[in-house]
């Protein structure tokens, strides 16, 4: 009996340093668990942290389109609204007329090859007239000039302009010095910073010019002149004038 409850007593006290030994202790498992939230929560910071970078870029991003829009609005000013004209509007009717409209300081090509003087007299049917005289010598072999809106801008970098909705038309007189004179002319076009209502430019096409006066008409029906910016154009080449030419101009005007 004695040898037994011995026995006894050893087991209770063995069995459970066996239990013990064979598996971790309550405070491991704790440290276990705890390291496991730790991680967790490290990960999910990590994340946290990310999506706010992310969130940041974005923001960023955002921030310099909104800034980029607002320099390119300061850039460019919204057009002007124009009056109305009432036709006939004059580009040209004599040299120095209150109803000029238009200047013309469109140089183009080759300027250096170009002569332009708006206050030539020629006969008594045209007191004062528009010359130009071209000698071909520069590389581009081409010149050009633009009557445009405002005064001082260049090719649109100033809004200016007139609505010329009442005209039809577009009508000029021209002739050469000696007969056989080759010259484009053009209405609007104008495309920089402030464009042109009327795109592309229209055209009268090639004009072989006569030595006496002639009427031509570029025809605007149906066109959009609602701010026309580039009111006239002359233009010419070597190939077309290989040895220059002379043309004289006169009352350049919008009609109905």
């Amino acid at each position: 009996m004695k040898r037994n409850t011995i026995l006894l007593v050893l087991v209770l006290l063995v069995v459970p340093l066996l239990l013990q030994s064979c598996g971790p202790s309550t405070k491991e498992i704790e440290l276990t668990v705890q390291a496991g939230i730790n991680q967790e929560n490290t990960r999910e910071a990590l994340q946290k942290e990310q999506t706010d970078v992310a969130n940041t870029q974005s923001a960023i991003k955002t921030e310099g389109t909104a800034m980029a829009m607002t320099q390119t609005a300061m850039a460019i000013p919204p057009a002007q609204a124009v009056t109305a004209a009432s036709c006939p509007f004059y580009i040209y009717k004599d040299w120095g007329a209150e109803v000029n409209h238009f200047v013309p300081e469109g140089w183009m090509g080759d300027t250096q090859d170009i002569k332009l003087d708006d206050n030539y007299k020629l006969d008594p049917e045209h007191p004062t007239v528009i010359q130009i005289t071209y000698k071909p010598s520069g590389d581009m072999q081409w010149a050009g000039v633009y009557w445009w809106d405002p005064p001082g801008s260049f090719f649109g970098s100033k809004d200016g302009g007139f609505d010329l909705s009442c005209a039809t038309k577009l009508t000029f007189w021209a002739r050469g010095e000696n007969g056989g004179e080759k010259a484009e002319f053009k209405a609007g076009g104008i495309a920089g910073t402030f464009r042109d209502s009327l795109q592309p430019a229209l055209s009268s096409g090639p004009i072989t010019l006569t030595n006496s006066w002639v009427q031509y008409t570029i025809e605007l029906s149906g066109k959009d002149l609602s701010h026309v910016i580039g009111g006239f154009v002359w233009v010419t080449n070597k190939p077309q004038n290989p040895n220059g030419s002379v043309i004289y101009m006169d009352d350049i005007l919008y009609e109905h």
